[in-house]
Protein backbone atom coordinates (compact mmCIF):
# COMPACT_ATOMS: atom_id res chain seq x y z
CA UNK A 1 0.00 0.00 0.00
CA UNK A 2 1.65 2.86 -1.42
CA UNK A 3 5.33 1.76 0.92
CA UNK A 4 7.28 4.58 -0.45
CA UNK A 5 4.74 7.81 0.24
CA UNK A 6 4.25 6.43 3.38
CA UNK A 7 7.80 6.44 3.88
CA UNK A 8 7.96 10.37 2.58
CA UNK A 9 5.01 10.97 5.57
CA UNK A 10 7.39 9.85 8.34
CA UNK A 11 9.87 12.16 7.15
CA UNK A 12 7.34 14.90 7.37
CA UNK A 13 6.90 13.36 10.65
CA UNK A 14 3.72 11.27 10.49
CA UNK A 15 3.77 8.17 12.45
CA UNK A 16 3.72 4.69 10.91
CA UNK A 17 0.12 4.25 11.42
CA UNK A 18 -0.84 8.00 10.94
CA UNK A 19 0.76 8.00 7.04
CA UNK A 20 -1.30 4.25 6.21
CA UNK A 21 -4.35 5.86 7.88
CA UNK A 22 -3.89 9.57 5.63
CA UNK A 23 -3.29 7.19 2.52
CA UNK A 24 -5.85 5.26 2.91
CA UNK A 25 -8.59 8.10 3.49
CA UNK A 26 -7.19 9.59 -0.30
CA UNK A 27 -8.13 6.08 -1.54
CA UNK A 28 -10.75 5.72 0.35
CA UNK A 29 -12.54 9.42 0.47
CA UNK A 30 -14.29 8.70 3.34
CA UNK A 31 -14.59 5.79 5.68
CA UNK A 32 -15.83 4.26 9.11
CA UNK A 33 -13.07 3.21 11.29
CA UNK A 34 -13.68 -0.57 10.27
CA UNK A 35 -13.24 0.17 6.90
CA UNK A 36 -10.24 2.33 7.59
CA UNK A 37 -8.85 -0.98 9.51
CA UNK A 38 -9.54 -3.20 6.90
CA UNK A 39 -8.22 -1.34 4.25
CA UNK A 40 -4.59 0.37 6.37
CA UNK A 41 -4.29 -2.99 8.44
CA UNK A 42 -4.22 -0.42 10.66
CA UNK A 43 -4.34 -2.48 14.16
CA UNK A 44 -8.13 -1.94 15.59
CA UNK A 45 -7.71 -0.57 18.70
CA UNK A 46 -5.45 1.65 17.51
CA UNK A 47 -7.57 3.13 14.98
CA UNK A 48 -9.51 5.32 17.50
CA UNK A 49 -6.53 6.77 19.18
CA UNK A 50 -4.47 7.52 15.74
CA UNK A 51 -7.79 9.00 14.18
CA UNK A 52 -8.23 11.31 17.38
CA UNK A 53 -4.76 12.65 17.36
CA UNK A 54 -5.05 13.07 13.29
CA UNK A 55 -8.21 15.17 13.91
CA UNK A 56 -6.75 17.30 16.64
CA UNK A 57 -3.48 18.40 14.31
CA UNK A 58 -6.28 18.63 11.64
CA UNK A 59 -5.20 16.08 9.12
CA UNK A 60 -8.72 14.24 8.74
CA UNK A 61 -11.87 15.39 9.55
CA UNK A 62 -14.74 13.75 11.61
CA UNK A 63 -18.23 13.76 10.36
CA UNK A 64 -20.39 12.82 13.76
CA UNK A 65 -22.61 10.12 13.59
CA UNK A 66 -23.33 6.47 13.92
CA UNK A 67 -21.24 4.97 13.14
CA UNK A 68 -18.35 8.68 12.58
CA UNK A 69 -17.26 9.42 9.21
CA UNK A 70 -13.54 10.16 8.69
CA UNK A 71 -11.99 11.65 5.32
CA UNK A 72 -8.66 13.51 5.23
CA UNK A 73 -7.79 17.14 4.05
CA UNK A 74 -6.86 17.66 0.74
CA UNK A 75 -3.17 17.23 0.30
CA UNK A 76 -2.32 20.70 -1.14
CA UNK A 77 -3.80 21.94 2.27
CA UNK A 78 -1.96 19.36 4.44
CA UNK A 79 1.48 20.11 2.72
CA UNK A 80 0.73 23.99 3.12
CA UNK A 81 -0.63 22.92 6.90
CA UNK A 82 3.12 21.02 7.27
CA UNK A 83 5.40 23.69 5.34
CA UNK A 84 3.63 26.27 8.06
CA UNK A 85 4.13 24.63 10.71
CA UNK A 86 7.67 23.43 10.05
CA UNK A 87 8.84 27.11 9.14
CA UNK A 88 6.94 28.06 12.55
CA UNK A 89 9.01 25.77 14.56
CA UNK A 90 12.48 26.46 12.55
CA UNK A 91 12.26 30.34 13.43
CA UNK A 92 11.48 29.54 16.65
CA UNK A 93 14.39 26.95 17.33
CA UNK A 94 16.91 29.95 15.67
CA UNK A 95 15.58 32.65 18.44
CA UNK A 96 16.38 30.09 21.31
CA UNK A 97 19.48 28.76 19.76
CA UNK A 98 20.58 32.38 19.51
CA UNK A 99 19.17 33.60 22.39
CA UNK A 100 21.89 30.94 23.83
CA UNK A 101 24.60 33.53 23.36
CA UNK A 102 26.80 30.46 21.80
CA UNK A 103 26.96 31.79 18.13
CA UNK A 104 27.50 35.71 19.27
CA UNK A 105 30.83 33.82 21.54
CA UNK A 106 31.88 32.08 18.38
CA UNK A 107 31.92 34.87 16.08
CA UNK A 108 33.89 36.72 18.08
CA UNK A 109 36.53 34.37 18.27
CA UNK A 110 36.68 33.54 14.84
CA UNK A 111 37.04 37.34 14.40
CA UNK A 112 40.28 37.53 16.81
CA UNK A 113 41.31 34.60 15.06
CA UNK A 114 42.18 36.56 12.24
Amino acid sequence: MHTELIGKLKKLGFTENEAKIYVGLLSLNEATAREIHEFTHVPRPKIYSVLERMAKKGYVEVKKGTPACFRSIDPERLTEKLKTEFLLSLNETLKELDSTGHRKANAVKLESVF
